[in-house]
Formats: structure tokens, C-alpha cells, sequence
């Protein structure tokens, strides 16, 4: 009997090494069919302050199942992206989720089915470049040919590699597909032979983030590729004429000499050597080359972004093995000559974000802070009590034992005194108030391009659902610097089209929030420029919006014209003159609302202080100046050395390019209007809405 009982145990304990065996191989095989590839950054690069992509190819060859990718910055809790897809048997998939970029240098990311963990990416690092540094994507023919620039002359090697400008070769299929991820990069040089074999929803990322903003380098290797390309066509807008060799190095040279960049040496056969090149007629545009009175280069602004197209390949020789090519795409980014050549770097500190701007408008009134004299006269009160008026009462009563009774009498009395300080100035009611930037994207197709700024007031310590149904969806907190560390962590749920965020406001603050969208469809508002005499604009426009329009403004060639005291009822006309002559320059009207802005920002950063030094009325100028960040400067100076305490912004809401480049903008405010649902899925009594409508104008007879 113990011989069988013997043998039955040894059966048993071999049928349970087998069964654990087949359940880890299994479990390995499971892993197996499930690849999991993950691409952040550009080419693992990224600029602070600003959305970059992380791009997923997910292949699963085994059983389907729905997915949840968790994607969390490294060393910091303070946002959780969630990200649901569906992974039938037998597909691959790309995705690109749009994260904004911090101090964070790592990145992890994993892959769920249900609680198991089926895939991850632990530590993936990148290089962050600072917001006021260049970054360049390049998807070009070869990256051995694609653009490079030049060295910069920074004192030391951390300084160097800190504030070099960058370029990111990127792999056209792993190109980002999501508009919003692509304002990250300064610029986009892109070969035509490359663009034939985009995605739609590539082609359509890049149009949109063009038009929204911006530049892209267009190198024509056939002119057939964008003839023959409908969305390149729309959005070039040019007429090519025939491919001929043509002597463009004296050209080229003469080109970047005159914008001070140092030329080396003679380049007597880059000179004397012919390149293929097309001449063509860009509309809107200004030439940049030009050869025996054709235009080989030009630049022309395209929404409030720009496109610049080269008649030539540049990645063929001989600019391929020109000395001096580095410089061509420094002139092509428009990086100054000064940031190669200057020792003295700049200096980053004491930046801001524009988002502090918005919060200056939509924070709540219902808050108030205690003066800080107050506070030092609540502390000498507190002292003094304590202290000798203590002391000297209790002695004159010869009851100095009744210390131990009295001190904490006073501590007890003092708090209670605090928090009801604290409750009369900061209780009050849920409140939100959202401010929307929407930009009219011109195309074939208007789109909508918004970012919806809302500030919460929380009575309590209360997790709020924010979201809603939106195209190409982007969430985030404000960028407060350090001012905003410590704040709650932010959980985002994503899924196509949709938002599903839980934002933590604690008791008695105000917490602000970004929501990035892009909707397509009919355009509400309509707008048309014309120049009826020499030196004046006029421009006219239509409400179709359910609300009036209470203000607006246009800017033309740097020029602005406010419309004082309108009332465009909906279904209604408006109209706005501007004289050239006498009008303001808009970057100046703005350029003089910096200290104020800059001091406000701090003031409301301020846990005690004068409350109304920490607001700003939401009145058009104010928007305006949020829409111009670029004109924001405090130092008014021109050189690489100079402090750098300008705003940052992100997501495209700068537009002072397309005005410094003499662009046409219209300005339109409605109040308690929405041009989408409430981002805030809760009910609330309190709050308000405004949208500003910024329509890029084309120009008239700017062909």
C-alpha cells in the first residue's frame, strides 16, 4: 500500500510540474503574439512645454481583446494617459497619442488586457529641448542627405548640446497622424517623393498643423508629385513650369551672405555646377531665389502657417556635398545666424507660459487673499498675545500656572480665527469658466482648430469629470512651472474620438485646464478683406453664431483696428476700417501689455497678496494678447545674449508669426457662447463662456 501511495504522489507531482510547464509556455506564447512597438518624440527628441507624439504599432497575432495603453512620463505621477483600442486576431495598428511634454526625460508605457499586463516599454529616454530651441523633422529621401545645420559656438559642451537647434529624421510610416502632436516642431521639411506615399491622415495632420501654424519645407524632386497629389496641391497652390538645369549656387550663396550667415570659402564648382530645378508661381507667395527672373524659391503664408517651396531637390548634388549646407537649412528654418556664431547662450530661466494669461481671466471671483500686511498683523497679534500680553496679565493676577491653560487657549482661539479668515475670503459655490480660442482654418473644407481653456472652482476636495466627444481630443493641466508642482495627478481616459478625464481640484482653489480639439464642417462665421483704397482694409463679416459678437478687431501688415462698442446680433453684418497710415502696430499694442501681464501672472502665483493684482478682465485686448505671445517681450532685445523672459506657449496659439510676416488676422469675441459642449460633465450654477474666433484673411491680389 505505502508502494502505491508512493507511486500515486510521484504521478501526481510530474502531472502538476507538466500542467505549470504548459501554463508558463503558454503564457510565453501568449507575450508572443503580441508585439508591442512604441516610438516617442520625434526621433526620440521633444520640446518642453509643448504636445509631442507617441506613436504605438501594436500586432497581435493571438486571441482578440480589448486593449488599455497606459503611457505615464518617468519620475513624475502628475498626468496618467489611458488609451482603449480594440485588437481583433490577425490586425496591426497604428496610433499616435498626443502627450505634453515637461521636465520629464522618460517615458513608460504599457499594454493591458483586462488586469494583466501584456506588453511594456519601461524607461524610454528622450531628448528635451528647450520650447526656445529649433527642432526640425525631416522625412526625406535619405537621411544621409537630409538637412543638417551648422555647430554652434557656445562656451562648453553642456551648453552646446543644450541649446543646439535639432533636427529629427523621421520615418514616413510611423509619421504622426494627429495635427495636434505635430506643434511640437518648429519647422517640417518634407521631400515630394515622400509626400506621394503619405497616409490620408497623414496628409491631413500636416495640412491642418500647417494651416494652423505651421512651416513646412516643401523640396520638389518632380513636380508631378504635387500636381499629381490633391492634397499637396490645395495646399501649395502652385503652377510649375518646365524642369531645367540652371547655375543656382552664386544665387543661393548671395542669398545667405545677405542674411549674415558666414559662407565658407569660394565654392568655385557649387557656383559653376547646374541643378535641376523647376521655376513656378506660388500664390501669396514672396520669392526667396530667384534665376534669370524665375522663381526657384518662395515662402508664402498658408492659414497662420507658412509654406516654403524649393524648386530643386536639396538632397541631390551638388548642394548634397556643398560645404556650406548646413547654412542653406539654417536660412530655410529661419534660425537667426546669431545662435551658431554667438559664445554667449541664452539664458532660459524665468520664463512663463501664456497659459498664466488665460488663468488671469477665468479664475473665479469668488476667491479673495488676505492683504500681506494683514497677515503680518494677524502674526504680531499672535505674538504679542502669547507673549508679554500673557505674562504680564497672569502676574498681575500672581496665576502664572494658568499658562498651560491660557497658551493653549490662544492657539485654539488663533485657528479657529485663521480658518474663518480662510472661509470668509475663499468659500463659495462650484464655478466654471471656460474660455475657447478657435481658429477658422481656411481650406477646402473649413476646420476648426480650438483649444479650451476652463477653470474650476471646487468648495471641496472633489474629483471632477471633464471630457467630451472630440476629434483628435488632447488633454492636459495648465503649465504652471513650479509654481503648479504638487498639484493632483491627473487621470486621462482616451479613446477614438472621445475624452474621459478625472481632474482632482482641491478645496477652495482654482485649478485650470486645456482641452485640444479639431472639428471639421461649416465655418459660422464668414469673413472677406478688400482693400477698397491705397493704405486702407476693409473687412466684412457674418454672424452665424446663436449669440452677438461684442467685439472685434483686424490686424493687416502689423496694423490693428479695434471696433469699439459693436453689437453684431446673430444673422447680422459687421464691418471693420483700417487705415495703415494711422492705425497701431499690433505687436506694439501688445509689447506694452507685457509688465502688466508679467506682474499680474506672478501676482496670482502669490498665496497671499492683493487679489485684484491677480486678474485681468476678459476683454478683447487681453485675448489678443494671449494670441501673441511671440510680441510678449519684457526685454526688447534683439541679440542671442539677451534674458529670455518671454512666454512660451504651446499647441499653435501663437499667431505673431503670421502678423510679423504681414499676414491678415480678424478678431472676433462672443460671450456666453460655446462652439462645443462644456469640456466640465457636471452640473454647476455658476460660470461663464467666451469664444474668440481668429480668422486668418487672405490678402487682396496677392497672386
Amino acid at each position: 500500500m505505502a508502494a502505491v501511495a508512493c507511486n500515486s504522489s510521484r504521478h501526481h507531482f510530474r502531472l502538476a510540474k507538466l500542467l505549470l510547464a504548459g501554463l508558463l509556455l503558454g503564457l510565453g506564447l501568449a507575450k508572443a503574439e503580441v508585439r508591442f512597438d512604441v516610438f516617442p518624440g520625434f526621433a526620440n527628441k521633444a520640446r518642453n512645454s509643448e504636445w509631442f507624439p507617441v506613436t504605438f504599432e501594436i500586432e497581435n497575432d493571438g486571441p482578440t481583446f480589448d486593449g488599455v495603453i497606459e503611457l505615464q512620463p518617468g519620475f513624475s505621477e502628475s498626468q496618467l494617459i489611458r488609451y482603449t483600442v480594440e485588437l481583433p486576431t490577425n490586425t496591426r495598428k497604428r496610433l499616435t497619442i498626443p502627450v505634453f511634454s515637461t521636465s520629464s526625460h522618460r517615458i513608460h508605457a504599457r499594454l493591458f488586457s483586462g488586469r494583466n499586463v501584456v506588453a511594456e516599454q519601461k524607461n524610454m529616454e528622450m531628448d528635451h529641448v528647450p520650447w526656445y530651441v529649433s527642432l526640425l523633422g525631416s522625412v526625406s529621401g535619405q537621411q544621409a542627405s537630409g538637412p543638417v545645420f551648422p555647430r554652434t559656438s557656445f562656451k562648453n559642451d553642456h551648453q552646446r548640446k543644450t541649446n543646439a537647434p535639432r533636427v529629427a529624421h523621421l520615418q514616413s510610416d510611423i509619421f504622426p497622424d494627429n495635427p495636434v502632436a505635430l506643434h511640437n516642431l518648429s519647422a517640417l521639411y518634407l521631400n515630394s517623393a515622400r509626400a506621394i506615399n503619405l497616409r490620408p491622415e497623414q496628409a491631413d495632420a500636416i495640412s491642418v498643423w500647417v494651416r494652423g501654424g505651421g512651416h513646412l519645407i516643401l523640396g520638389i524632386d518632380q513636380p508631378v508629385d504635387v500636381t499629381g497629389t490633391p492634397w499637396l496641391t490645395e495646399l501649395v497652390k502652385a503652377r510649375f513650369g518646365q524642369m531645367q538645369n540652371m547655375m543656382l549656387g552664386g544665387t543661393i550663396r548671395a542669398w545667405l551672405s545677405e542674411a549674415s550667415y558666414p559662407i565658407k570659402g569660394d565654392d568655385g564648382t557649387f557656383t559653376s555646377s547646374d541643378i535641376a530645378a523647376v521655376p513656378f508661381q506660388l500664390v501669396g507667395g514672396s520669392p526667396l531665389l530667384k534665376h534669370d527672373g524665375h522663381t526657384v524659391t518662395a515662402r508664402a503664408n498658408r492659414g497662420f502657417g507658412q509654406v516654403t517651396l524649393l524648386g530643386f531637390n536639396p538632397e541631390r548634388e551638388p548642394v548634397k556635398s556643398w560645404d556650406n549646407r548646413p547654412w542653406l537649412w539654417a536660412g530655410l528654418a529661419e534660425i537667426d545666424a546669431a545662435w551658431f556664431t554667438s559664445e554667449t547662450p541664452p539664458r532660459g530661466y524665468g520664463r512663463q507660459h501664456v497659459d498664466g494669461l488665460y488663468g488671469l481671466m477665468l479664475d473665479s471671483r469668488q476667491v479673495s487673499k488676505l492683504p500681506v500686511v494683514w497677515l503680518i498683523l494677524l502674526l504680531v497679534a499672535y505674538l504679542v498675545i502669547i507673549g508679554p500680553v500673557d505674562r504680564i496679565w497672569l502676574k498681575r493676577i500672581n496665576k502664572q500656572m494658568l499658562t498651560w491653560l491660557t497658551f493653549p487657549a490662544y492657539v485654539l482661539f488663533f485657528s479657529l480665527l485663521i480658518y474663518y479668515i480662510g472661509y470668509q475670503l475663499r468659500a463659495g459655490q462650484l464655478e466654471i469658466n471656460e474660455a475657447h480660442i478657435v481658429d477658422v482654418l481656411p481650406g477646402k473644407e473649413n476646420t476648426l482648430r480650438g483649444r479650451s481653456y476652463a477653470s474650476i472652482y471646487s468648495p471641496s476636495n472633489k474629483d471632477y469629470p471633464i471630457g467630451g466627444s472630440l476629434a483628435a481630443g488632447a488633454f492636459r493641466a495648465e503649465n504652471a512651472g513650479f509654481s503648479g508642482s504638487g498639484m493632483a495627478p491627473l487621470v486621462v481616459g482616451m479613446s477614438p474620438g472621445k475624452l474621459d478625464v478625472q481632474a482632482r481640484v482641491p478645496i477652495w482653489t482654482s485649478r485650470m485646464f486645456s482641452t485640444e480639439w479639431i472639428e471639421g464642417g461649416k465655418a459660422n462665421v464668414q469673413a472677406e478683406l478688400t482693400q477698397p483704397t491705397e493704405g486702407s482694409y476693409q473687412v466684412k463679416f457674418r454672424n452665424g453664431l446663436d449669440k452677438p459678437i461684442v467685439d472685434a478687431a483686424l490686424v493687416v501688415d502689423n496694423k490693428m483696428a479695434e471696433a469699439d462698442g459693436i453689437d453684431v446680433a446673430p444673422g447680422a453684418d459687421g464691418s471693420i476700417r483700417l487705415d495703415t497710415r494711422t492705425a497701431e502696430y499690433a505687436e506694439g499694442v501688445v509689447n506694452v501689455e507685457s509688465g502688466v501681464i508679467k506682474r499680474s501672472i506672478q501676482a496670482r502665483n502669490r498665496a497671499f497678496g492683493n487679489t485684484e493684482q491677480g486678474r485681468l478682465e476678459p476683454v478683447l485686448r487681453h485675448f489678443i494678447c494671449g494670441s501673441m505671445p511671440g510680441a510678449l517681450e519684457l526685454d526688447h532685445s534683439e541679440t542671442i545674449s539677451r534674458n529670455v523672459n518671454h512666454f512660451d506657449s504651446s499647441g499653435g496659439i501663437d499667431i505673431s508669426g503670421l502678423i510679423g510676416r504681414g499676414g491678415a488676422v480678424l478678431f472676433l469675441l462672443v460671450n456666453d457662447h460655446a462652439p462645443i459642449p462644456s469640456t466640465g460633465l457636471f452640473e454647476t450654477k455658476l460660470g461663464q463662456a467666451r469664444t474668440l474666433y481668429r480668422i486668418p484673411l487672405e490678402l487682396p491680389n496677392t497672386e
